[in-house]
């Protein structure tokens, strides 16, 4: 551990949703390096695939659609909010506010207002995605949406306006994963923060494809088959098993235990293929060594580092850019080699703890060398 000893600890609220677990390993990978911080992280739900090392949850009858329960849940909420803003001299927002019913407005508005405290927010996806962007700019995306398979219909323009502006007049300070800055509103936002998903690097071990298996695994994760392109996975995959001898497993519906052993055994894993950037999946695969295949968009593909390893597959090529792979076990055993270094130059929970932990202290004022 390092940190600064003689002075109170810097003081970090993390909440209100633990969306991929983000939360609990940012706060593990903090409170694990250094001694100069402490970390209150809260969840309005134990994630429901994997439980929370970190996060205390929130009242459950927050998500309850029993008026009683739910106004019962949002009471005990504020009392833990005004208590946690009190304490804390950071808030790192996650995903959305709670909002009054036929009203865009923030029901914890006021007590953050009031707080005054340093805020950052991490947008996720849905909550701040902008249909009209994507249209312009992804081919693959518009034609989901316009045929109906597009399963995120509550995403709009509107929504996506009025989250950020909610979150301006609070004067929070986006932290940006790479495929949600086209998103962000420059006025509004003309700083962000870039950092990277975490997925708690230490506990995967790599398994790299053997160079001499002639009959790899491949496997699809899909939370949501339409956004994820999985139709034309399928489609794919059964036109080169007419040529390719390979066997194929999709993830779907699957208990986050039983998703990760079949992607830590794969050979070969395929991200998805419509919003045209890479996920929390994509980088647990790479943890584990393995090829991966996804679609980046161009407009957003200028922004990764150039030597991320995804092999790049549109919906239109994807079985020309699977057929080497499936024909080539030494070139799934390197690519899966450069996905395992990728991680751990960029994904590495320590690194990008270092980094936080510095943006904290100069946003609070302290040099955190002191």
């Amino acid at each position: 551990m390092t940190g600064a000893v003689g002075r109170r600890r810097l003081r970090v609220l993390m909440l209100p949703h633990n969306v991929s677990q983000d939360m609990d390993f940012r706060a593990e990978a903090l409170l694990r390096n250094f001694d100069d911080i402490e970390v209150h992280a809260f969840t309005t739900h134990v994630n429901k695939m994997v439980p929370s090392q970190h996060c205390k949850p929130l009242p459950a009858g927050l998500l309850s659609r029993n008026p009683f329960k739910h106004v019962t849940a949002w009471l005990q909420y504020r009392s833990i909010l005004r208590r946690e803003l009190a304490w804390a001299d950071i808030v790192q927002w996650y995903w959305d506010f709670n909002y009054l019913p036929f009203f865009r407005i923030p029901v914890e508005g006021d007590l953050l207002r009031k707080a005054g405290k340093k805020s950052l927010v991490i947008w996720c996806g849905s909550e701040i995605r902008n249909p009209d962007t994507d249209k312009a700019i992804n081919p693959y995306y518009r034609r989901e949406v316009e045929s109906g398979q597009y399963e995120y219909r509550f995403e709009s323009a509107r929504r996506s306006r009025t989250t950020q502006r909610a979150f301006h007049r609070l004067g929070f300070l986006p932290l940006e994963f790479i495929g949600m800055g086209h998103y962000i509103d420059p006025e509004l936002f003309p700083h962000r923060h870039r950092i990277y998903q975490l997925v708690g690097l230490d506990r995967f071990e790599p398994h790299y494809p053997s160079p001499t298996n002639e009959r790899p695994l491949v496997v699809h994760s899909a939370s949501k088959t339409g956004a994820k392109g999985t139709a034309y996975v399928t489609e794919a995959v059964a036109r080169l098993q007419r040529n390719y001898n390979f066997d194929f497993q999709l993830l779907h519906d699957m208990a986050k235990e039983e998703a990760l052993d079949w992607v830590r055994r794969c050979d070969l894993f395929l991200d998805q293929f419509i919003a045209g950037m890479h996920g929390t999946a994509a980088v647990e695969a790479m943890a584990y060594g393995k090829p991966v295949v996804g679609y980046i968009n161009p407009f957003i593909g200028k922004d990764y580092p150039a030597d991320l390893p995804i092999h790049r597959a549109s919906p239109d090529d994807l079985a020309g850019v699977l057929a080497p792979l499936l024909g080539s076990g030494e070139m799934r055993h390197q690519s899966g080699k450069n996905s395992r270094a990728y991680v751990e130059k960029y994904h590495d929970d320590r690194r990008n703890a270092e980094d936080l932990h510095e943006l904290y202290f100069r946003l609070a004022g302290i040099s955190s060398k002191q």
